[in-house]
């Protein structure tokens, strides 16, 4: 498995401790998991992902992982001394990729232009390559941006071309924010409606407003 989001990935953070209370981590998530089904949030997938407490050898800790895009949120939940401790992190990928994406890149483009010359001559398969090359990539782009929202975080992380491309088919727009910040509120509601469910089954005091919520991090900016 992987090291967990760098923290400077981070867009938002939330986390509460439960004094003199008992909880299962597992059927917390457990519970998390049907609150977010039960939202019928579009494009969520949820798993399990084991991120280390510390260094390369140190154990593990199981989180709850909520996947839209290229948004990831981490749900943790485990006892504390003799409280139960509650917390989220939501972070937005980035890609490792976008230098190995900028050479296969390179190198297609060269191989697209050799073979179309040795077909159509040297002026033609120019031709046809300068305007062919662009039209069936902005024709695939556009495809697969309707398929599965994050698929080109690696172009988008290439050098030099990463910014024109971001710039000419993922720029942020206010319904990439907004969808982005409903898909925060949807799984922070889901959360805090386990963590109410168990506070008021258990006699447990309720959260208050300021201590639910979230701490962001410049998150129109991702």
């Amino acid at each position: 498995m992987a090291n967990a989001p760098a923290l400077n990935d981070t867009l938002s953070h939330w986390y509460t401790l439960m004094e003199n209370f008992r909880a299962s981590p597992m059927e917390f998530y457990a519970s998390v998991e049907t609150a977010i089904q039960k939202r019928e949030v579009p494009d969520c997938e949820i798993s399990r992902a084991d991120w280390r407490e510390g260094g390369v050898l140190s154990a593990r800790r199981e989180y709850l992982r909520v996947s839209r895009g290229r948004h990831n949120f981490d749900v943790c939940a485990a006892p504390f001394g003799t409280g139960f401790f509650v917390s989220w992190w939501l972070s937005s990928t980035q890609s490792s990729l976008g230098p190995l994406t900028l050479l296969l890149l390179i190198v297609g483009l060269v191989i697209a232009i050799s073979l179309a010359m040795a077909a159509f001559g040297f002026f033609w398969g120019l031709l046809i390559t300068v305007i062919g090359v662009p039209l069936l990539f902005w024709m695939f782009v556009k495809f697969m941006s309707t398929a599965k929202e994050g698929w080109d975080d690696a172009l988008v992380a290439m050098p030099f071309l990463g910014l024109v491309y971001e710039r000419l088919f993922r720029p942020e727009t206010y319904y990439k924010m907004d969808t982005a910040l409903m898909f925060q509120e949807a799984i922070r509601n889901s959360v805090l409606e386990v963590v109410d469910g168990l506070t008021s089954a258990k006699g447990v005091r309720a959260l208050t407003e300021l201590e639910r919520k979230p701490i962001l991090r410049e998150f129109h900016r991702r």
